[in-house]
């Protein structure tokens, strides 16, 4: 009798419990075919086009509990063909795993491992396009209030549990930051949507435990939008130290406009100018060519993603990209897409002691959207690159050759099971 009643006394608990709560389990499977000839590099008279499937799997938990929120993601990424058959080699990992708990009044904690995605996500980003995308393991703490929005992050690594020392120096880690802490305040006024962002992430000194450099990135947006126009403007500067001690002066400067004459049609002109080192000035020992940090770089210079380590990718030289984008709603459930890049150097770089032209080459993207339903979507794109003779001393390749990527994407999102 006792049993029955502590039965029945705990059923109406997880009753209640669960008549408060909202369960979400959805997924996601995401397979994309690629054809490459040109894809981040130009191809020669001896290359051979590649062809590739890749997939990325999902499985998400999200659930809110009273002002408690969380959500587990686990992911599979993988290559068409990478396993040897019969061979178990287990790649499930864990995506993201956060709960953002109330503090007080309009004030949160949000930790785990999550996404950080500001703006529009030139600095900080998911990198959705990427198969494997990108989390931070970090704590944030949020405040919300009369249309005040402020984010404070932070973020300390570790390479392994450790008795002594905080060492993290492992070849298996190389390229993160040890250290991240960032400031992103954002108030809309009206039609004008104002934020500013500031951004230090720090890098352990080679030969060392615990002297870092810290490279600081700062600056702000303004963003004005009415029905048909609209205008932004963002700038930054970097200042600090890069990963090898060595002072930075760069900028970012992007201005852009956009203009919808008719609802299913939008125009998107801008120019971003991204700083870089002159050749020409022996003298000068800092870097001067502006990072683009943790943001996505597919979504900004073309899509055949030949420019998204601006340092590497540009020699340090920088990039000036005069873009014009094209949005055409098609119908209700169709997009089509068309992006046109003229790039340039920002800087002067120098080959055998003489300074090179500055115009690298013009690339245009286009894709197609259709959503079939609200869980199944298919895209295709196509994306050439005319270059010019400096493109080969900047990344490599044949400019007489035109570089060619197509690909096919489906996304399937489907919800699992659903509480509420």
């Amino acid at each position: 009798m006792k049993f029955k009643t502590f039965t029945l006394i705990l059923i109406a608990l997880l009753a209640n419990t669960a008549l408060r709560a909202q369960f979400v389990l959805d997924g996601e499977l995401r397979p994309r075919a690629e054809l490459r000839d040109g894809y981040k590099k130009l191809p020669t008279s001896e290359t051979d086009f590649a062809a590739l499937v890749t997939q990325r799997t999902r499985l998400n938990f999200k659930f809110n509990y009273q002002k408690y929120s969380g959500k587990i993601t686990v992911q599979d990424v993988r290559i068409w063909g990478d396993e040897k058959l019969k061979q178990d080699n287990p790649s499930l990992g864990v995506y993201e795993a956060w709960v953002e708990l109330p503090v007080y009044d309009s004030i949160s904690i949000k930790i785990g491992r999550q996404e950080l995605v500001y703006d529009n996500e030139r600095l900080l980003s998911n990198n959705n396009w990427q198969q494997q995308a990108q989390t931070h393991d970090a704590l944030l703490l949020k405040y919300k209030r009369n249309g005040w929005q402020i984010d404070f992050g932070t973020a300390f690594n570790q390479a392994k549990d450790t008795v002594y020392s905080t060492d993290y120096s492992l070849k298996s880690i190389k390229g993160n930051y040890k250290t991240l802490n960032f400031l992103w305040i954002t108030k809309k006024i009206n039609n004008l949507k104002l934020s500013a962002i500031g951004i230090a992430d720090g890098f352990q000194k080679a030969g060392t435990t615990n002297t870092n450099y810290v490279r600081l990135t700062y600056g702000g947006v303004a963003d004005y939008k009415v029905k048909k126009f609209g205008a932004a403007i963002r700038a930054f500067c970097q200042s600090g130290k890069d990963v090898t001690g060595v002072n930075i002066a760069a900028f970012y400067v992007n201005p852009e406009i956009y203009y919808s004459p008719i609802k299913e049609f939008t125009l998107n002109p801008g120019i971003e100018v991204i700083s870089g080192k002159d050749g020409k000035d022996a003298d000068n020992e800092d870097v001067n060519c502006f990072s683009t940090l943790y943001g996505t770089g597919h979504s900004f210079d073309g899509h055949m993603d030949y420019f998204t380590d601006m340092p590497k990718h540009t020699k340090g030289a920088g990039l000036i990209d005069a873009y014009l984008k094209l949005t055409c709603k098609l119908s209700a459930k169709s997009t089509f897409k068309t992006d046109f890049h003229y790039f340039a150097l920002e800087n002067n770089y120098l080959d055998a002691g003489k300074s090179i032209d500055k115009y690298l080459g013009t690339e245009a993207d286009m894709s197609l959207k259709v959503d079939f339903s609200r869980e199944v979507s298919l895209q295709i794109g196509y994306s050439a690159m005319l270059a010019g003779k400096s493109m080969e001393t900047i990344i490599g390749g044949d400019s007489s050759r035109i570089g060619n990527w197509g690909w096919t994407m489906l996304t399937i999102k489907p919800t699992l099971f659903s509480l509420k």
